[in-house]
Formats: structure tokens, sequence, C-alpha cells
């Protein structure tokens, strides 16, 4: 498969297929929407990953200088969420961290692959990487 863009909302994210690291590629410009922005980008992203039989997740938040809503927050750790994972063919989430000028706080980031396995269970394997080979060969594995 090619690459794809399958959602794109200026400011706020991009979604796209990346067939380099065969993954959804979410790209947050900004986490921070007071409609339902993340929530379509998200779901879109999920709604892909079930069509293509997709098994990689790339969550890129390096350049976002806000976080989450607190809804969005209620949303991505909600049931409905948790579910829409685990009803689908994603196996490896990876999440790019935000540089340090974005002023983001990222104490959160220790637990962070922690809280995913055990929101998603022991099929999936998450870690926080920079580094796009490091990526690449996370979900080459």
């Amino acid at each position: 498969m090619d690459d794809v863009t399958i959602f794109e909302r200026p400011k706020l994210a991009t979604v796209s297929y990346r067939a380099d690291l065969a993954a959804v590629y979410l790209k947050w410009h900004d986490e921070y929407d007071e409609g339902t922005g993340v929530r379509d980008a998200v779901t879109a992203a999920i709604e892909f990953v079930r069509e293509h039989s997709v098994e990689n997740w790339l969550a890129d938040i390096s350049e976002s200088v806000r976080t989450l809503s607190d809804a969005d927050m209620e949303f991505v750790n909600g049931a409905a969420f948790v579910e829409m994972i685990r009803n689908s063919t994603l196996r490896k989430f990876a999440l790019v961290p935000p540089l340090p000028e974005t002023g983001q706080d990222t104490d959160w980031l220790v637990d962070w692959e922690n809280e995913t396995l055990a929101k998603f269970g022991d099929r999936v394997q998450a870690r926080v990487l920079e580094d796009r080979d490091a990526i690449a060969a996370f979900f080459a594995k």
C-alpha cells in the first residue's frame, strides 16, 4: 500500500498511512481542540486500521505545544476508545514525545508504556521513541 492521507485538520493533526513504517501516523500539530477534532482524527485512524489490517500506530506529539482537553483526555482513556483499539489489528504503539521547546510537561511519559499495555492487554507493545530508525526497527520486529 502507498502513503495516503486519512484525515487532515490544519493546526490540529494530520493522519496518514506511512508505507515505509507500515503504520498509521498521527502527526499532532496541537493536541488541544474544543470540538470533535481529536476524536475525529483518532476515529479516522482506527477505521483505516480496521479496513487495512494495520498493526502499527505512531503518534508524534513532538511539536505540539498544548495537551489534550479534559474531554479528549477522558475520551482516549475511556472504555469506548479502549474497546476500539482492542477490536482492531493494532499490535505496536510508538509515541514521539514533545520536544523541550514545546514547553509541555513530560513527566507522564515515564508511565505511558506501562499504562498503554495495561489498557490494551498483553497483545500490544508500546514504546516512547524519538529516533526514526528506532521506530522503524520497533515496527519491523
